[in-house]
């Protein structure tokens, strides 16, 4: 018997239909290429409480800007000043605000960053200022980090070649110089960068007032300040300053000329204070 046209080419539909429906959806599920595993979700990292302070050192500093507030904004008795060595030349401090450092919410980092340097090499920086004297006795420290020319932590020397940091007496033509050493009990780290405190007893009077001087060295590299502070034993400061039961007695010695070239320029700069800006005007 011969097929009509239309006869064959519904048998041949329903042959499809029929190989179509022979594979279930199971085999199809197994036959279809697996799928990529989500990735593990990573929590965020928890909040830390730290303890925070509204002044970055002692109520009873005798420096003026221990939170480097001043620096850009006025100059004289109480800011600190900067120059190149030798006094030839000012240098602009720049500072920023680290809550990690020492000096935490209450005050700003100084940062000594010389022109051209390089992680070997660089000018050797000045950075000073005045404060009221007395009869003392007088604690003083400061706490110091290091970088490279990009900004990275790096290992603070300890031979006196990156800071020196001294208390002299305020007149140019004394010879009154007490250097400061690194306390090796007071260190601080966060972040990778690591600090070091600074520490001195002076025992002998500053009745012409003094300077706190921080000298930078030449062997490259940037350097980073924080929390600068001189208390005195006199009871006119207004209240006692914490227990003296560790000594770090600073070591006598006679200033250096670039000391006195230091000390007579920021004596001789006249003071400068920045305008306030003017009041907003209303508008009706």
């Amino acid at each position: 018997m011969k097929l009509s046209l239309v006869t064959a080419a519904t048998l041949a539909a329903l042959g499809t239909l029929a190989l179509g429906c022979g594979v279930s959806a199971e085999e199809k599920k197994q036959d279809a290429p697996p799928t990529a595993e989500p990735p593990p979700v990573t929590p965020p990292p928890g909040r830390k409480l730290v303890d925070g302070a509204a002044i970055s050192t002692s109520p009873v500093n005798l420096l003026a800007d221990p939170g480097f507030s001043l620096v850009g904004r006025q100059q004289g008795y109480g800011a600190f000043l900067a120059f190149y060595e030798g006094a030839s030349r000012r240098f602009e401090l720049a500072t920023t605000l680290d809550s990690r450092s020492p000096a935490g919410f209450g005050g700003a980092v100084a940062l000594v960053r010389p022109a051209n340097a390089t992680d070997k090499r660089s000018q050797a920086v000045t950075l000073l200022t005045s404060f009221l004297g007395g009869a003392g006795p007088f604690r003083a420290e400061v706490w110091a980090s290091k970088s490279n020319v990009a900004g990275e932590p790096v290992d603070f020397p300890t031979d006196g070649s990156a800071l020196t940091v001294s208390v002299m007496d305020g007149s140019p033509d004394s010879n009154g110089a007490f250097d400061l050493a690194i306390d090796p009990t007071a260190t601080r780290t966060a972040a990778g960068r690591t600090w070091v405190a600074f520490r001195g007893d002076i025992a002998k009077p500053l009745a012409n007032g003094g300077f706190f001087v921080v000298r930078t060295g030449a062997k490259g590299g940037h350097i980073h300040l924080a929390a600068p502070e001189i208390t005195s034993d006199e009871l006119t400061v207004g209240q006692a300053v914490r227990s003296r039961s560790t000594l770090f007695p600073a070591a006598a010695r006679a200033k250096a000329p670039s000391e006195r070239l230091a000390i007579r320029a920021y004596r001789a700069i006249p003071p400068r204070l920045v305008p306030a800006a003017p009041e907003p005007r209303l508008v009706d």
